[in-house]
């Protein structure tokens, strides 16, 4: 080793190791494991070692000691097995048997590994990797809050209050659902930078702060109640706030239910702006984590799959609990 690295130092910054001398190097009593520290034990061998000193413990060489042991002879081996092998060194080892055996034997530990591993390899990188978790979730709560109070609030001010303006401000609404979310990213990055916000939370949740999709589909359901609740109240001495909290909302839960889950698959199935918005890995959602593990060497397609299975399950349960919440407000009602 003194001779292939010059000094110490080099050894131990070739090897990541701390000796002071090469007199404390170890010879190593079984094969190396590290790339680097093998490379010279083999070269070693190869130079210094006589090929009549060489002895190459393998399974198929302790496989033929065992049979030679057994059976002693060639002949008693080829009548117990009906073999036709000249001498031992025939043999070969039974890969294909012990194998076999084997699985038979690990079945259950085999089923459990092939059928988790793939899982197991997601979950331990998006849980490891940066705040994904964590991130994903004050994202997606943020984002569902605000769209339930802006929204609802916008569309029932148009609703409630016959401004001159109403009908130019739904046709601006209905217009801003022409044009693909990618167009508006441009002119976004760019004011949250002016306004120092990237790489925040509010870089991620201001921009889908209102929708007009939402506005106009709540200002057409509040058109449908009966105004008959609205003078009641009135008669009642209800503040208008106290009327919009406590008698519109509660009949408006199945058109809140569809926003709540247009809400939620655009923040958590989100990946571009999150991606452009912070560029800062302490930010990254877990769509972006998942994209990165895509990329990641050594990934194959199947590990992907599973990826993309784990990150659907939550869009699934919210989609199954606004169901519920979608059919009880279009079901019961015509039932009464």
């Amino acid at each position: 080793m003194r001779a292939r690295t010059g000094n110490i130092g080099r050894y131990n910054n070739l090897c990541e190791t701390r000796y002071t001398s090469f007199d404390e190097v170890p010879y190593p009593t079984q094969f190396p494991r590290d790339p680097l520290v093998r490379n010279f034990w083999v070269d070693y061998v190869n130079a210094r070692v006589p090929v009549e000193d060489r002895k190459l413990l393998t399974a198929e060489g302790a496989y033929r000691s065992f049979l030679h042991a057994r059976y002693a002879d060639v002949d008693v081996l080829n009548q117990t097995y009906g073999w036709q092998v000249h001498s031992f060194d025939e043999v070969g080892f039974p890969f294909k048997e012990v194998d076999y055996q084997q699985f038979v034997a690990e079945e259950p530990s085999f089923k459990r590994f092939f059928m988790t591993f793939n899982f197991t390899e997601v979950l331990e990188f998006i849980t490891t990797r940066g705040r994904a978790l964590f991130n994903t979730a004050v994202l997606v709560g943020l984002t569902v809050l605000a769209t339930l109070t802006v929204n609802p609030l916008a569309a029932y001010a148009r609703s409630r209050f016959q401004l001159r303006s109403t009908q130019k401000i739904l046709i601006f609404l209905l217009a801003t659902m022409a044009f693909p979310a990618e167009v508006a990213m441009i002119p976004n990055f760019l004011l949250l930078r002016d306004l120092h916000l990237l790489n925040t939370f509010g870089a991620l949740v201001l921009p889908g702060l209102a929708n007009g999709f939402s506005i106009f589909l709540l200002k057409g359901f509040f058109d449908s109640l009966p105004q008959e609740l609205y003078e009641a109240a009135t008669i009642d001495g209800a503040s208008e706030m106290r009327t919009f909290w406590r008698l519109t909302l509660p009949l408006t839960k199945p058109i809140l239910a569809v926003i709540s889950l247009n809400a939620f698959i655009a923040a958590y199935g989100g990946f571009m702006w999150a991606f452009l918005a912070c560029q800062d890995k302490n930010m990254w959602t877990l769509m972006v984590w998942i994209y990165m593990f895509d990329q990641m060497p050594g990934i194959q397609p199947y590990m992907a799959m599973a990826a993309f299975v784990i990150v659907s399950i939550p869009t699934l349960l919210v989609f199954l609990l606004c169901q519920n919440i979608i059919l009880r407000g279009i079901v019961v009602p015509q039932m009464k």
